[in-house]
């Protein structure tokens, strides 16, 4: 319910924005799907690389545990008519030990992993803007919106700016590059 109501009022804003904004000229306005220009950007697929690198290694203890336990499950499955049910037991809380060990440390890699996603994110946040910026004066845009997360029920794709966007961050990149080579 909490969600309807911010969801209207959000859009009554942009209408009463738009309406004023029409009043006043001919209202020119862009979207961007900022999620895309992150992924799609090179500096996205840089950060990504980043993490990659970063955190590769650090996955692959965690691939081969989860086989050894599904191992020992399957062994358990296939196994238990034959064992007592002490031994069954014993058995199982092993493997629920060694579950537990396994959840507490992905848990702590998926934190640590999301804070690294942030931190890379932020990177590229200020280098987005400023290239949303440089678009909408380019194409003369009054306004423009998070296509993902603007509440708007409809927008074209001939106001979407996505492209552009990454088209001049990928420049922008570039262009840095050279001059601090």
């Amino acid at each position: 319910m909490k969600r309807l109501i911010t969801s209207v009022c959000v859009t009554l804003s942009i209408l009463l924005s738009l309406a004023a904004v029409n009043n006043a000229a001919a209202a020119e306005l862009g979207s961007v799907d900022m999620a895309r220009v992150l992924k799609e950007s090179q500096l996205g697929k840089d950060a990504e690389a980043r993490l990659e690198a970063r955190f590769s290694e650090k996955t692959k203890p965690f691939a081969e545990e989860e086989q050894e336990i599904r191992g020992l499950q399957q062994a358990l499955a296939r196994d238990k008519p034959l064992m007592s049910q002490a031994q069954a037991e014993k058995k199982e809380a092993e493997i629920q030990t060694r579950i537990k060990k396994f959840e507490k440390d992905f848990a702590a890699l998926q934190r640590e992993l999301m804070q690294a996603q942030q931190e890379e994110g932020r990177k590229i946040l200020v280098p987005a803007r400023d290239a949303v910026g440089i678009v909408a004066k380019k194409k003369k845009l009054l306004a423009v919106y998070e296509s993902s997360q603007s509440n708007m029920l409809y927008l074209s794709s001939q106001i979407d700016i996505t492209d552009a966007v990454i088209a001049q961050i990928n420049g922008s990149a570039k262009t840095k590059s050279k001059s601090t080579d």
